[in-house]
């Protein structure tokens, strides 16, 4: 029956094209994530506006360990002297922060908590008084970070922990220090605040196969 043979034949065709675009579609969906994988920046370079307004440069690298958790590191240095009877306006800060990030439909997008620690040196003289010393903090963040662009984003944090300083009180005179005392201070509340401007990118080109 030549009608049989041509419904057997374009059934034959149509359970093939089913097949291959069952195929293809599986393909694709295996392959959609990795591409998706490849395009997610995986570095984050920061720089807080709000310390840089205040004469402390400072940088921030960010490093995503997968879509829920990313480590950081921070410098901020101000290192200024006035010369005019002294005038020390001298901070060297050093920390590190751990971030668990929620649910949200990119990576570097939405909310974030962190624990953070760090540490450095400090030598405040506004010309009548002068306090030298180090101190350490630690505490819990929160923050949010949007993007601009496809590689700039802003982030802003708070932050809210325990800061130990220990230091020694000093009078200026002439071009002498005159030792006061001693102290040292046990702080509990806000530790830090940030604006930051962030470029995100990858460390390796993808397409190069590195």
């Amino acid at each position: 029956n030549p009608l049989y043979v041509i419904l057997s034949v374009m059934l034959a065709l149509a359970a093939n094209v089913g097949a291959s675009a069952a195929s293809i579609e599986h393909e694709a969906a295996s392959v959609t994530p990795q591409l998706e994988e490849a395009k997610t920046q995986n570095f984050a370079l920061k720089t807080n506006l709000i310390y840089d307004a205040l004469l402390m440069p400072n940088v921030e690298l960010e490093c995503r360990i997968n879509n829920r958790w990313s480590l950081a590191a921070e410098a901020d240095v101000a290192w200024w002297k006035n010369d005019g009877r002294h005038k020390y306006y001298q901070i060297m800060n050093f920390a590190a922060e751990g971030r668990y990030w929620f649910h949200s439909y990119k990576p570097w997008h939405g909310h974030y908590v962190g624990l953070s620690a760090g540490g450095g040196k400090f030598d405040l003289e506004g010309g009548r008084t002068g306090y030298k010393g180090e101190g350490f903090l630690t505490g819990l963040s929160y923050g949010f970070m949007f993007p601009v662009s496809s590689c700039l984003s802003f982030d802003a944090e708070v932050g809210f922990g325990y800061l130990y300083a220990q230091y020694k009180v000093y009078k200026p005179q002439d071009d002498h220090y005159l030792f006061q005392h001693k102290s040292r201070t046990n702080y509990f509340g806000p530790v830090k605040v940030k604006f930051s401007l962030v470029w995100r990118f990858n460390a390796f080109d993808s397409k190069a196969g590195k």
